[in-house]
């Protein structure tokens, strides 16, 4: 059986959904495990302190969700970030760090991470936002939110009439919700239509602007005023 397939045959089977956390300051990895085994529907399958052993344990586990810092003692937390969108299995991530770092912060998001939350916030709803994720959610931190809204669109991008003409109604329609934060299923059940559906014009829409995640999608939205 493939790795792909364990991992649909869990889902299937109502099997907790794996979650590896690296993060190299103990006490926040305890209150992020604490958090994540607080929901009934995750499970930790492992804790890395640093970049070595994150390898060890995302080969080993095969996680479902990675949730990493970024600046860790013998590398950065990008490094999963990216090994877990190129995985041969359903593998998601989210970053968690300090405000600072804006460079890692972009590379992280460039790297495929699906969520961004600050160290200086809450970890106690870590395990709610990485189920937000799962369910097609882009859980962000209001600062980082706001510093990637400046910076994913470039003053010299394309005007806002160009970037509209692309788009069907529809494709307009539900990035505008996708904006809003609402999820896929939800979306799917305020346009009645399949969530596959809502799949296929999220896809295209990423294609068309040229973005290839919730996050650049929304920032995206917001030059062209539909947020």
């Amino acid at each position: 059986m493939s790795d792909e397939t364990s991992s649909t045959e869990a889902r299937r089977s109502g099997l907790p959904h794996s979650v590896l956390i690296v993060e190299d300051q103990i006490h926040t990895a305890e209150n992020l495990r604490n958090a994540v085994d607080a929901c009934d529907d995750l499970q930790v399958c492992g804790v890395a302190y640093d970049l070595e052993t994150a390898w060890a344990m995302f080969e080993a586990h095969k996680p479902r969700f990675v949730l990493t810092d970024l600046e860790l003692p013998d590398g950065s937390g990008v490094e999963i970030i990216r090994a877990a969108t190129d995985a041969i299995w359903t593998c998601d991530s989210m970053a968690i760090s300090v405000f600072g770092d804006r460079q890692r912060s972009m590379d992280a998001i460039r790297a495929g991470a699906k969520g961004y939350i600050l160290k200086s916030g809450s970890v106690a709803d870590a395990g709610q936002q990485i189920l937000s994720v799962i369910d097609g959610g882009s859980p962000m931190s209001p600062k980082i939110a706001r510093y990637l809204l400046t910076l994913l669109v470039p003053a010299d991008a394309e005007s806002p009439d160009t970037d509209l003409s692309q788009l069907t109604e529809r494709e307009q329609q539900i990035l505008s919700l996708v904006a809003r934060g609402y999820k896929r299923r939800e979306i799917a059940e305020l346009l009645d239509i399949s969530v596959g559906t809502v799949g296929i014009h999220i896809n295209n829409t990423y294609r068309k602007l040229e973005v290839s995640s919730n996050m650049e999608a929304v920032a995206r939205a917001s030059r062209i005023g539909l947020i």
